[in-house]
């Protein structure tokens, strides 16, 4: 039987890269899947080449009624939810004197906040399924290169996602919720133009042990493995999905 066969996950900006890919993984077993986002376009397509298994509603994780809605879809149409992938996320690549008091607080709430209190706001029906929460978060919560990746605030908030995990897995695990996190490195993804820069991926490529970039589906398969019974021992954890990036810093 498939891994996932009677659970339903909902995937936070599930309509390009790691999220599309960790929606289609968790379809192909056996998952029912709601992916959310704020660009309708991808989601519809997502969802059209998976008819079976992901659906999916329109919804920034930055609104408060649109997480709502986004929870009442898994409800209306799976009656449950086991699995809360906290994937969509925003970023700025910019000095931190460039960087301006709205786009802080934006990154701060999109990437810390909104997936605190859409974790607070699926609780109840995570408990009853004795689910689980996957976070997305970063490499650049943890490691800091030279020169700057210039991303202070966004890694900032990742940082704080990473230790949310941490806590939360210790508040909500007598109450059979598991809390884990994944953090990709540099990944190939719909949105990183800065990894399709020939120049830059070869520098990445020579710095990586395993030789080569990351790919959506490489972090889609760590998430798998944390959200699924595999993992039923394994919660407050932070994987890195690097290829080894960073690890001699």
């Amino acid at each position: 039987m498939p891994a996932m066969q009677g659970r339903c996950a909902l995937v936070t900006g599930g309509g390009t890269g790691i999220g599309k890919a960790t929606a289609e993984r968790f379809a192909a077993e056996g998952a029912k899947v709601v992916i959310c986002g704020r660009r309708e376009a991808p989601l519809r397509k997502v969802s059209e080449s998976h008819a079976d298994g992901i659906s999916y509603v329109r919804a920034d994780i930055a609104n408060t009624e649109d997480r709502a809605a986004a929870l009442r879809a898994v409800l209306e149409r799976h009656g449950r939810l086991d699995v809360l992938v906290n994937n969509a996320a925003a970023e700025v690549t910019a000095p931190f004197v460039d960087h301006t008091r709205d786009q802080m607080e934006h990154l701060v709430y999109v990437d810390l906040t909104a997936p605190m209190l859409f974790i607070h706001e699926a609780l109840p029906e995570l408990t009853k399924s004795r689910g689980n929460v996957v976070n997305v978060s970063s490499a650049a919560a943890r490691y800091q290169g030279m020169p700057p990746a210039n991303l202070a605030p966004y890694s900032a908030a990742k940082a704080g996602l990473n230790h949310l995990t941490r806590v939360l897995a210790t508040e909500l695990g007598p109450l059979g919720v598991r809390v884990n996190a994944v953090s990709p490195g540099f990944t190939d993804t719909e949105m990183s133009d800065m990894i399709k820069d020939p120049q830059i991926r070869e520098a990445i490529t020579s710095i990586t042990p395993l030789g080569r970039v990351g790919f959506s589906e490489d972090v889609a398969r760590v998430i798998f493995f944390l959200a699924s019974d595999e993992a039923d021992w394994v919660t407050g954890q932070i994987v890195d999905a690097t290829g080894g990036l960073w690890l001699s810093t």
